[in-house]
């Protein structure tokens, strides 16, 4: 038998283009949530039985934020966590979604408030390492993408309910 890893969550880094610059979305969780409460971070979420890792990522970006994909990559990243208080590692794959520079933000319960942050001042605004080394490679497929690319990308287009939400 082969080993085999299942990824229960996704990790999905939004950003926008504002001319040259990129600049990406956190958004901070809520008292209303279990855990890490008023800490900025990206949107998370679990995969529902029978949706694959895309489809999550896109129903969560709708959810906690109200937004949809104009482009979509994933990211050659596994984000990894240990939750000590409840003695569990989660891998979730990533993904770097793009939307409008106008588009609005609608939060839901999990969140009070978000934010832009310009691609320059990550190291100071994400705390986690792993944020820092999925944001590193999701920023450098942004701004020049590889050979890999049209292995990577997610055509958007071809997304219908339920992966784009509401």
């Amino acid at each position: 038998m082969m080993a085999q890893i299942k990824a229960d969550g996704v990790a999905v880094y939004v950003y926008r283009r504002s001319g040259e610059r990129v600049e990406f979305l956190q958004v901070r969780r809520s008292a209303q949530t279990g855990e890490y409460q008023h800490s900025w971070q990206t949107v998370y979420g679990g995969i529902e039985a029978g949706e694959t890792a895309v489809q999550a990522a896109v129903r969560e970006l709708a959810e906690e934020t109200g937004l949809r994909p104009r482009a979509m990559v994933q990211v050659e990243y596994l984000e990894s966590f240990y939750f000590q208080h409840t003695d569990h590692v989660t891998v979730m794959p990533v993904f770097a979604v793009e939307v409008a520079a106008d588009d609005a933000i609608t939060l839901n319960d999990e969140h009070d408030a978000w934010r832009w942050v310009d691609s320059a001042a990550l190291e100071t605004h994400f705390m986690w390492q792993t944020q820092l080394e999925a944001l590193r490679i999701a920023l450098a497929e942004i701004q020049r993408p590889g050979m890999a690319r049209r292995f990577l990308a997610i055509d958007v287009t071809k997304l219908r309910p339920p992966e784009l939400g509401h």
